[in-house]
């Protein structure tokens, strides 16, 4: 969804369109992320299969259990263009591991659930086998800018109208595909929470503002299965997205 779009479904209702700039105001830029049907190249993004990395790479060791592959983002992918959010790296590819075990004794708030690793140089890159049984078929992605604004009451303080008009209308909004599901940046999106997930700035105030780095959905194909089929959300410090420095991620799922 674009401006345009988003100022088209306020348009369609009068309540809405009471409150139009209050809702064009929300918007922040994001890129939906959509499961392609192919394999992809070795270096593409893509979800699932075997990660690409750099000579002498050692898969992450969990003290728990085994880190799977969630797979990698090759920013250089992201479509071109005014509407394309700044923070984001032009290039270099970004994978992730989350920590898993069949008992559930990671939880998703622990310490490094979501590893990632970033390189801004994929020179001499090899794919790399997991070194478990645990295992996906690869899935291609294809990205497409957006703008996303946030879908649940916890998110403001400030809905100019009963959040209770509001929840068909995001609904309708998810399933038409229009605020996509699989994401980058944007605001987190969740099935079961009551609560904002991003991280309480209150409780680390010396360090910079957290922001949403990447949504997704559970997904049957890739036996992805966040708390009970939810979503899983990931936040980086804004500081630390600008200076490309992925090491310290927070989680929430729901």
């Amino acid at each position: 969804m674009d401006l345009k779009t988003l100022e088209k479904h306020l348009d369609a209702s009068p309540l809405l369109q009471a409150h139009k700039q209050y809702f064009l105001d929300l918007a922040q830029p994001a890129v939906a992320i959509h499961l392609g049907e192919d394999k992809g190249q070795p270096l593409q993004s893509r979800f699932g299969g075997q990660p690409m990395v750099p000579p002498g790479f050692t898969w992450p060791e969990h003290p728990d259990g085994h880190y799977l592959f969630v797979g990698q983002i090759n920013f250089a992918e992201l479509p071109k263009g005014p509407d394309r959010p700044a923070d984001l790296p032009s290039s270099g590819l970004l994978s992730l591991f989350y920590g898993f075990d069949e008992d559930d004794a990671i939880f998703w708030r622990d310490q490094d659930y979501l590893k990632a690793y970033y390189w801004p140089d994929t020179s001499g890159f090899q794919e790399i086998q997991a070194p478990h049984r645990w295992s996906t078929r690869s899935w291609a992605l294809q990205f497409e800018n957006c703008i996303d604004i946030p879908r649940h009451e916890e998110l403001r303080q400030d809905w100019p109208v009963p959040f209770e008009e509001l929840y068909d209308w995001f609904d309708k909004l998810e399933e038409n595909g229009d605020l996509p599901g699989d994401y980058l940046l944007g605001r987190p999106s969740w099935d079961s929470l009551a609560y904002d997930p991003t991280p309480n700035q209150v409780e680390h105030p010396s360090q910079s503002r957290w922001r949403s780095l990447l949504t997704v959905q559970s997904h049957e194909k890739l036996h992805w299965c966040w708390q009970d089929g939810a979503r899983l959300m990931a936040f980086i410090e804004d500081d630390k997205l600008r200076a490309k420095d992925f090491s310290r991620l927070q989680v929430d799922c729901g």
